[in-house]
């Protein structure tokens, strides 16, 4: 999509989920994302929508942990139960449990609580080329937008900032870098609320890490097969998604079928937003 193309309808508008008959039951349309099949993403994002939905103002999230049970059917709802594990005064613990049919394909446990002032410090945002320009670097050289899945119907926008993963590097660092944001569309310009901001995120946390433990070893879906298991992310401040954010990643071990990946979302001042984990299968495709 060109970068100056404001899609039809807003992330959000796909992460919708709505209440069903049954308390604290919220439905939502799964959606397939190529060859990967449903972004865990989608999952994540919708999942927190619906937790969010049982948490009273001024409460935010500050953390979730979340487990990919089982490949999704596109063409099948997504029924979301949440359940209340903890209200307080000052904070909240959402336990949320996505089906289809009878099998549970996510798990969710996700925190809450009231924003507070207090003491700071955090990672250094590392020194990168800006968005425009990297754009304008990789127009000169006649390509296109990497196709990742989240960008979907221009729903976000993803730019590399180091180099890819589809083509293998002798002994290459396991690490990527790269831009993104969750642009206005034609259907919403106002900055998104803090809540909003949070399911955006959690949209793009799972956007590209698996692939960082794959890079020292092949090239994902050509010498590896890859899928998500799990997935962490603490919140660290409010920040508005459709403005870019760089999203530093590596992978810090791989043993055992599975690579354990990790990064940090940065806004453009250098602020640390959020902080991620993630566990991927990670297993050599056999040749016949």
């Amino acid at each position: 999509m060109n970068m100056h193309t404001r899609p039809t309808k807003h992330l959000l508008h796909h992460l919708r989920v709505e209440a069903a008959d049954q308390p604290d039951l919220f439905t939502g349309n799964a959606e397939l994302y190529g060859m990967m099949g449903v972004y865990g993403g989608h999952l994540l994002g919708q999942g927190l929508c619906a937790a969010l939905h049982t948490v009273d103002e001024p409460k935010v999230t500050h953390s979730f942990h979340a487990y990919f049970l089982q490949r999704c059917d596109p063409d099948l709802k997504l029924k979301y139960q949440v359940q209340r594990l903890r209200s307080g005064k000052w904070g909240d613990t959402r336990s949320i449990t996505a089906s289809q049919g009878d099998n549970q394909v996510f798990h969710m446990i996700a925190s809450f609580k009231v924003a507070e002032a207090g003491d700071e410090h955090q990672k250094t945002m590392p020194a990168v080329d800006s968005p425009e320009a990297l754009i304008a670097q990789r127009e000169a050289r006649g390509e296109e937008t990497f196709p990742f899945p989240p960008i979907k119907d221009g729903r976000t926008q993803i730019e590399f900032a180091s180099a890819g993963f589809l083509e293998f590097i002798e002994d290459r660092a396991p690490e990527l870098r790269l831009w993104m944001r969750t642009p206005y569309s034609v259907d919403r310009s106002e900055q998104l609320t803090t809540r909003e901001g949070q399911i955006a995120l959690a949209y793009l946390s799972d956007a590209t890490l698996l692939f960082n433990s794959v890079i020292p070893h092949g090239i994902p879906m050509q010498t590896h097969r890859m899928t998500s298991l799990d997935q962490s992310c603490w919140f660290h401040a409010d920040t508005d998604p459709s403005q870019w954010l760089l999203f530093d990643q590596r992978s810090v071990a791989a043993a055992d079928g599975r690579g354990l990946n990790e990064g940090e979302i940065y806004s453009t001042d250098g602020k640390l937003v959020m902080s991620c984990a993630q566990e991927s299968m990670l297993r050599r495709i056999q040749s016949s």
